[in-house]
């Protein structure tokens, strides 16, 4: 995401994550890869991720990597759910589905 950072802000897509990890993971891997948007944390509190219908999809206690495109009205119009730890969406069919709902 990083990398197509520009490209995103261009696109009017404002980029943020949510992890159900330990701060300790996620915020190391976040400065060792310069990312600049936020990464929120939820370790003590799955709520968030289990309004989305993505906790624990696995049995690991985790929320499943996922992309949620939400509109202005705070709609969701767009998701990909992981199928796994190691799905990824790229930023490119990220920009692609915003051009999609115009």
């Amino acid at each position: 995401m990083q990398r197509s950072q520009a490209e995103l802000d261009a696109s009017g897509v404002q980029v943020l994550a949510i992890s159900t990890d330990n701060l300790a993971g996620p915020a190391a891997l976040a400065a060792a890869q310069g990312y600049e948007f936020p990464i929120l944390f939820t370790a003590l509190d799955p709520t968030t991720p289990e309004e989305y219908g993505v906790f624990n999809l696995f049995g690991d206690g985790l929320a499943s990597a996922s992309v949620f495109l939400i509109d202005t009205n705070g709609e969701i119009v767009w998701q990909s759910v992981g199928l796994n730890y190691t799905h990824q969406v790229e930023a490119e069919e990220i920009i692609e589905q915003v051009e999609k709902l115009g």
